[in-house]
């Protein structure tokens, strides 16, 4: 059985996804794939400097802060990026879910609605907090406000994720909260492949 998880920023995806590997799923981050992909992958680092110009090559592979430099200029090159990195992401997500031997295999996947990648997963997950909290937690990261409020304006509402999602999972208590509606959520999604 395969889960996607999406979520806001700092909206505590990645703590659940850490949750549920604790439970036995493989997990995997699609932002983790990205970052290999950038730094290896030579098709991928090939095709970023053909569209973003080689000042954007790092020590090894792309530089992803320049990268973003140069990606978040403009729409049409935010696009142009992720035509070049989600087909590619999508193959690595699917390669490793076809290799797990997990009885649940997980990928967080914060665009999982925005790239359309929720069709390859048989079920899909948000996990949903209150704006307040997911700032405060940003904060913690070091994001401002505006900075937090940036990157949601290119992201479905937390609110639309949570009407797509086949499971919705609320954020707003503990952390030994969260891991509880873990184990639910793994129950739960168990219960339907066995079905």
């Amino acid at each position: 059985m395969t889960l996607g998880v999406t979520g806001s920023l700092a909206s505590g995806k990645s703590t659940f996804v850490g949750f549920l590997a604790e439970l036995g799923a493989e997990t995997v981050s699609t932002d983790a794939i990205v970052h290999e992909l950038l730094a290896r992958d030579p098709e991928t680092i090939s095709a970023v400097i053909k569209r973003f110009g080689a000042g954007v090559r790092g020590e090894s592979g792309i530089d992803r802060r320049k990268l973003a430099a140069e990606a978040f200029k403009t729409p049409e090159a935010i696009r142009d990026l992720e035509a070049i990195l989600h087909p590619r992401v999508e193959r690595e997500v699917l390669a490793r879910a076809g290799r797990s031997e997990a009885e649940l295999f997980v990928a967080e996947v914060p665009l999982l609605f925005e790239s359309g990648m929720e069709r390859v997963f048989d079920l899909t997950a948000a996990v949903i907090s209150s704006g307040e909290r997911r700032l405060g937690w940003a904060g913690e990261r070091g994001m401002s406000p505006e900075q937090v409020r940036g990157i949601e304006t290119r992201q479905l509402a937390a609110d639309e994720k949570a009407r797509r999602a086949d499971f919705v999972v609320y954020n707003d208590g503990t952390l030994e909260d969260l891991r509880v509606r873990a184990a639910e959520l793994v129950d739960e999604v168990l219960k339907e492949k066995r079905a």
